[in-house]
């Protein structure tokens, strides 16, 4: 069957905030959003009434039988994934999943099965792949521009105020490793794409902030893998301003990428004689101007595009044209296995007497 964006008709499943930004990258590419879904039918006719969608529905299967669906985005919180997504995937509808993929390495498994056997699309919005920077940092690494790979560090800093977790009723918060449970499959995702398979060499955990319902709020993660390359992941809720980093050690050059503000500088090697240095520093430089530029030519021209629609993009055509989805459930998989993992260590190691996390 030959599909054309025009007859795209797309639903959403769970209609909390991160579903606006499915709505928003669906109608950049052309869908049609034609139903939305909630288990809470207030907030069904909330969402369909905020972004005029015709119908709202709170079951899955109704929409199903009363809707013909190309494709659904699934929005839910991370616990119910396989209850909404098996019918889907039965009923022959392509589905992308909002990460998580799944909470458990079971449930990952089913869903993977499940596409195999219905011959469907089935992906999960790793969006942080799909920014500006990273889609760089992926060419640089790609054209082996900064030679063999020898490790990475992430830094991902939220201020106190930070959504999710400065509200103790959040979903997040009944997770395993709560609030870090939830984050944790972006740096994840991040160092697998970068490195490789890991494993979990180490992780340190302290508590500076005062909200009750979080044990911890600062975490250092340590990965390594069997050739001994090292990953680090540095998480603060304690941070004067919201940073997330990363640089990308090579042998023949250095990577420093600023994944919000879309910056990338290459640090070519030098030693540190006074001329070299204030070489490398007009280098540098330079560098941070012409991406500065670069990045606010591309907003002030209209052309710069948000990550879920970036992915929404790729995943569109990957419809279209029968090729592989931006991110393939197998890569899901991995991301699941290792997140479940790291949460299980984390939350045993620092959450499991804490008492307001049952009482959240």
């Amino acid at each position: 069957m030959v599909i054309m964006i025009g007859n795209i008709d797309v639903g959403i499943v769970g209609c909390g905030q991160v579903s606006d930004n499915h709505i928003t990258a669906w109608r950049n590419v052309g869908a049609n959003i034609v139903a939305v879904c909630d288990s809470n039918v207030s907030a069904a006719r909330s969402k369909a009434e905020k972004w005029n969608i015709s119908r709202y529905y709170n079951n899955v299967e109704e929409m199903i039988e009363k809707q013909k669906l190309t494709a659904v985005s699934v929005c839910t919180p991370a616990h119910v994934r396989l209850s909404v997504v098996k019918p889907l995937l039965e009923a022959g509808i392509h589905v992308v999943i909002e990460k998580p993929f799944a909470v458990s390495v079971p449930e990952a498994e089913a869903m993977v099965e499940l596409k195999k056997k219905y011959g469907v699309k089935l992906s999960v919005v790793h969006n942080w792949l799909f920014s500006y920077a990273m889609k760089k940092t992926l060419q640089y690494l790609n054209r082996r521009e900064l030679g063999d790979i020898i490790g990475m560090e992430i830094d991902l800093l939220h201020t106190k105020d930070d959504q999710m977790t400065a509200d103790p009723r959040h979903w997040c918060h009944r997770m395993e490793a709560g609030r870090f449970g939830e984050m944790l499959p972006h740096p994840i995702y991040l160092i697998l794409a970068v490195l490789g398979d890991m494993d979990v060499e180490h992780i340190y955990g302290s508590k500076i902030g005062g909200y009750e319902w979080m044990p911890i709020d600062e975490l250092h993660i340590l990965f390594r893998d069997l050739c001994g390359r090292m990953a680090s992941v540095y998480i603060s809720f304690n941070s004067a301003r919201q940073e997330q980093t990363l640089k990308v050690f090579g042998t023949k050059c250095l990577l420093e990428v600023d994944l919000l503000n879309h910056i990338l500088i290459k640090k070519q090697p030098r030693y540190p004689s006074r001329k070299e240095v204030a070489i490398d520093n007009l280098k540098l430089l330079s560098n941070h101007i012409a991406s500065y530029f670069k990045v606010i030519f591309y907003i002030l021209t209209r052309q710069w595009r948000d990550t879920h629609t970036e992915f929404m993009k790729t995943f569109l055509d990957s419809i279209i044209n029968n090729k592989e989805p931006p991110v393939i459930a197998e890569e899901a998989l991995k991301v699941v296995q290792l997140h479940t993992k790291l949460s299980s260590l984390i939350h045993k190691s620092y959450f499991g007497c804490h008492k307001s996390l049952k009482q959240v």
